[in-house]
């Protein structure tokens, strides 16, 4: 089965107990992080939902949802039980997660709306985003053992999701952006991710935007590299571009491996992000 995953440069494809995730070997060699991303094998899901589907809210059974973040849980080696959720809706709102937040969205109802990133630095406490195309980004704090776990499509890249993340986990950790490793995840590439004009002048009054992330389409339709305006959107902000790693798999062209809104429309599942500390620091 492995033969039919997209080759990737910059992350590993990793399979335990039949689920596939994958993740960046940088992030691995820090000690202190357990982190994934999904794909669409390994849970219990039918139907246009198979089989790792990791939404509530997208029509799937929800016993089955629940098995699938069992699943994905234990591949990771973390326990479902310190699972958080975020609650989406394409912001810039961030949320630092305590002990108590663990479980919140899974066996706990959620006490907040409208945070598409999560922070921690509470040992064992995984941090989990939702994705179909949208950029999921990995933070980790090497000095502090500090994480976060964040959503941005383009409407957070606008927002300088990134950044505020940075910023973030300043005001709560102590967080030097020197000190941070970044990875931006499987999403929708340079390759697929087209817009019309209208998007595209919103994201041209991005701080860091260049000229070069744009490929115009015709028809005013225009190919936009969201990768790499995150990374230099978290260069400008002060992180060492050798502590960026970006990926090269892109969702629209996976589809067989991913859900993509692209693709799929709502007639999907929805992938996930996960990022957690390890353990009490030493």
């Amino acid at each position: 089965m492995e033969n039919a995953f997209p080759k990737s440069n910059t992350m590993r494809l990793q399979k335990n107990n039949g689920v596939m995730f994958y993740v960046f070997p940088q992030l691995e060699r820090l000690g202190f992080v357990d982190h994934g991303f999904s794909t669409r094998f390994g849970g219990v899901s039918e139907g246009y939902h198979r089989s790792m589907n990791l939404n509530f809210s997208n029509g799937d059974d929800e016993i089955k949802v629940m098995e699938n973040f069992r699943n994905f849980a234990g591949a990771l080696g973390v326990d479902v039980k310190s699972m958080v959720l975020s609650d989406q809706d394409h912001g810039t709102c961030l949320r630092e997660i305590e002990e108590k937040d663990q479980g919140k969205g899974l066996i706990k109802e959620k006490d907040y709306q409208g945070i598409d990133g999560l922070l921690t630095k509470v040992p064992r406490t995984a941090l989990v985003t939702q994705h179909a195309d949208c950029i999921p980004l990995f933070f980790a704090d090497s000095k502090h053992q500090a994480v976060a776990m964040v959503h941005s499509g383009w409407r957070g890249t606008w927002g300088e999701m990134a950044k505020k993340t940075v910023e973030g986990m300043k005001t709560a950790f102590g967080t030097k952006a020197e000190d941070l490793y970044v990875g931006i995840g499987p999403s929708i590439g340079p390759c697929c991710f087209e817009v019309e004009q209208d998007v595209l002048v919103k994201l041209q009054e991005v701080p860091s935007w260049k000229d070069q992330d744009v490929v115009f389409q015709g028809n005013e339709k225009y190919r936009v590299d969201l990768w790499q305006l995150n990374k230099r959107m978290l260069q400008d902000a002060g992180v060492q571009e050798s502590r960026i790693f970006v990926t090269d798999l892109c969702t629209k062209c996976h589809p067989q491996v991913f859900f993509s809104h692209r693709i799929h429309g709502n007639q999907r599942g929805s992938l996930g992000g996960m990022i957690a500390v390890k353990q009490e620091k030493i």
